[in-house]
């Protein structure tokens, strides 16, 4: 009886030591009362205006919390400048317990200054009371500004220096020849692998000072006739200065006329590897010269040996490209290029756009420049076509992200 006593005993003290907390609530165990919602920023995008206003970003709850939330942010420059493009001071804000949003307001400072897309980030941390799904968002100021706020005499003008950018590699044309450190001349009519340049062409290049030069700080490449024949000059960078990454401006003059063919273009650096079109090429600007008052951007790809396929835009002035100086350039990053006439931009071409299989443009390319005569594009000169035809380039320049 005693031993049967001391079970009992046992089994009581058991159970009223398991019943010591309250029901539903274990120990170790979080408020099931408490929501802890995920949080998240988005990104925007918006034209500037004469004054300063504010771009207003979204931060998102996936439902409301019965706490406030607190979250410090901060505002980094991209390649838009703190204190000139963006107001640039971080700071705190709180969302109110049953809020589902909150509205963060930064400041957008006006200029005159004609530009191309310009972006900055938010980052926000030391989030309390959620749990982060997207802690940044990019905001994209787009520019209002006219092409005469950089026109000089000559016609239009970048900048020396970008902000997010540094300078890689640059030709002013200052001296009196071509820097052969830097570029290679490409000779002939293309025979007897590539005869007419793999496009009909009719011009042999050469490297006589009648049709290319540098003088008076400009590099020109002259096309010529004499007789029924067509000389011209074509050179470029490959195996001495090749680029991966950042942003190109070129300043040209461009020829016109029926059968001229201007362009400033790139090529893979890996061509002899595996070919055209596979190693990519990206025609910065190219112009058929009957259309003096148009100019096109384009990208190609494909498999070695074949036809090219390819995707680009045009861009269209009220004046001919050859009346004054405009400056192309292209914005390359990493699975994107954006093309821009004057600072305008005008087409895209994206990693969704093309496709990771047909992709070729996250690699060293080089840069080309000439002027064809003929070809399958333009056609031949006719009657209406004068000689001599010239492309002046005033500087090239090639910025990469600091």
């Amino acid at each position: 009886m005693r031993s049967l006593f001391f079970i009992f005993l046992a089994i009581h003290v058991t159970f009223i030591s398991c019943s010591d907390s309250e029901p539903g609530m274990e120990m170790n165990e979080p408020d099931p009362m408490l929501v802890i919602p995920t949080l998240s920023i988005l990104d925007r995008s918006l034209l500037e205006k004469d004054d300063q206003f504010d771009m207003i970003f979204e931060v998102k709850l996936s439902e409301a919390t019965t706490e406030a939330i607190t979250v410090d942010y901060a505002l980094q420059g991209l390649t838009a400048e703190p204190g000139v493009d963006f107001g640039d001071q971080g700071g705190s804000f709180t969302i109110a317990a049953g809020d589902t949003k909150f509205e963060l307001a930064v400041p957008i400072l006006p200029d005159d200054i004609r530009e191309v897309e310009e972006e900055f980030e938010v980052v926000l941390s030391n989030v309390k009371n959620a749990t982060v799904t997207k802690d940044k968002a990019i905001g994209i100021i787009l520019d209002d500004d006219d092409e005469t706020a950089n026109t000089v005499e000559d016609g239009y003008m970048t900048s020396e220096t970008h902000y997010g950018y540094s300078l890689t590699w640059g030709d002013e044309f200052d001296g009196t020849s071509l820097n052969l450190e830097d570029y290679n001349f490409d000779l002939g009519d293309g025979c007897p692998n590539i005869c007419g340049w793999g496009n009909n062409e009719l011009e042999v290049y050469t490297d006589k000072p009648e049709n290319i030069k540098v003088a008076d700080g400009k590099l020109s490449i002259t096309a010529t006739k004499s007789g029924t024949s067509y000389e011209s000059a074509k050179i470029h960078t490959k195996d001495k200065q090749s680029f991966v990454f950042g942003r190109i401006d070129i300043r040209a003059k461009l020829p016109e006329g029926q059968g001229i063919w201007p362009a400033l273009w790139m090529l893979g650096q890996n061509i002899d590897e595996v070919g055209w079109p596979a190693c990519g090429e990206i025609d910065i600007m190219e112009m058929v010269g009957h259309t003096p008052k148009v100019t096109h951007g384009t990208a190609h790809w494909g498999a070695a040996g074949g036809p090219s396929t390819f995707k680009g835009a045009s861009f269209s002035l009220d004046e001919k490209f050859s009346d004054k100086f405009h400056v192309f350039s292209l914005v390359w990053e990493m699975n994107e290029l954006v093309w821009y006439v004057d600072e305008t931009k005008f087409f895209t071409a994206n990693l969704a756009t093309i496709g990771n299989e047909q992709w070729r443009f996250n690699q060293q390319f080089y840069l080309i420049f000439n002027v064809a005569v003929g070809g399958n594009w333009p056609g031949s000169p006719d009657a209406t076509t004068v000689f001599p035809q010239t492309m002046d380039i005033d500087y090239v320049r090639v910025f990469q992200r600091t």
